[in-house]
């Protein structure tokens, strides 16, 4: 009996206990949904965490690939000499840019998000400032390619790719994430780049810088098309694309009478033209061309007529070329020179000998 004189039957007391246990079950409940809410948010951040490193890696892969490009640029033009193994100096550049650009931003993220970082088992100091570390990357790590994920080659920049399986770590309080990173590529343009082939080729008497030609036309049946005489002007002795490529026109430096860049199969890439030759197993969509004008081997070459395509020009011995006539004049280039080119370059870009009043 209670002290109000009810009494509690055991048929009651069996009716309270479960309210009791309840009660103390959903005090439980509220613990762990708080607890489950921390490990959550935790889990958030630890899983952000992870997917920034990613993003900074790919950027930094990018970057230092640029920055790579013209390091290993200046040092072929600087010393005159072409490299005997060009994609083994531009990673041993790329490896080092990208270790530093990767520990500052992951140090970075360290102190903003609380989490101790480690990539290929070595852990990012949240302070840089006067600390030695271990390089996260060496260039065993990386792969330079100028073909990308689906097998296209790109003469007009590079991939730095990061090999797949590289471990990564990111821990706080208890919470872990562990796994491998996946293949990670960021992309180099060397548009803008000097070219180092001509440089050397022309030991100083002439420069270039790679711009694209516009005009150029990929086809998936046939030959590509260059365009180069769309629109022929036989009384100004002018080629409108060819004269825009020849003078380099529309570049953002405004480098004129530097002639721009096509692709071209029996050319050279960007790592070739660092070698000074063609490497085996280098996809032929991954090179390209440029002309040479204002024939500044002249002295070198005797009065012969030289082709002005630049593999040919500066071939040993030379490609002998044949000039192009509109309206019975001899057609120049941007630097006054009669412009050459190989019976067979005339056949690849669809130029002819001669141009008559009868064209459009």
């Amino acid at each position: 009996m209670d002290e109000k004189g009810y009494t509690i039957t055991p048929i009651a007391l069996l009716l309270m206990v479960p309210v009791i246990i309840f009660a103390v079950a959903f005090g439980d409940v509220i613990n762990e949904v708080n607890q489950f809410s921390t490990v959550t948010v935790g889990s958030d951040v630890t899983g952000g965490t992870v997917s920034s490193i990613y993003t900074s890696i790919k950027y930094a892969a990018g970057d230092s690939g640029r920055w790579a490009s013209y390091n290993v640029t200046r040092t072929v033009i600087d010393r005159q000499n072409f490299l005997t193994n060009s994609k083994v100096h531009v990673r041993e550049v790329v490896a080092d840019q990208l270790n530093n650009h990767v520990i500052d931003s992951c140090s970075k993220l360290s102190r903003e998000t609380g989490r101790n970082i480690t990539i290929n088992d070595v852990q990012i100091p949240v302070n840089t400032t006067n600390v030695t570390f271990d390089d996260i990357f060496d260039e065993n790590d990386i792969v330079v390619t100028q073909v990308d994920a689906y097998g296209n080659g790109d003469p007009y920049g590079f991939y730095v790719v990061v090999k797949a399986g590289v471990p990564i770590k990111v821990e706080q309080e208890g919470q872990v994430y562990e796994g491998t990173l996946p293949e990670i590529r960021g992309y180099a343009p060397i548009v803008g780049m000097e070219d180092p082939y001509i440089w050397i080729k022309s030991s100083f008497r002439t420069r270039n810088a790679i711009y694209p030609y516009d005009y150029y036309e990929a086809t998936y049946m046939g030959a590509p098309n260059y365009h180069f005489d769309d629109i022929v002007d036989v009384d100004a002795v002018e080629m409108e694309h060819l004269g825009e490529c020849l003078n380099g026109t529309g570049n953002p430096e405004n480098l004129a009478g530097m002639p721009q860049y096509f692709p071209n199969p029996l050319g050279l890439n960007f790592f070739e033209r660092l070698q000074g030759g063609q490497i085996s197993g280098e996809q032929a969509d991954t090179r390209l061309s440029t002309f040479i004008v204002g024939d500044p081997l002249s002295d070198v070459h005797q009065g012969k007529s030289i082709s002005a395509v630049d593999v040919e020009y500066f071939a040993i011995p030379p490609v002998p070329g044949t000039k192009i006539v509109l309206k019975k004049a001899d057609y120049l280039d941007s630097k006054g020179a009669v412009f050459y080119l190989s019976p067979s370059y005339k056949t690849i870009f669809g130029l002819e000998d001669s141009y008559n009043n009868n064209l459009p």
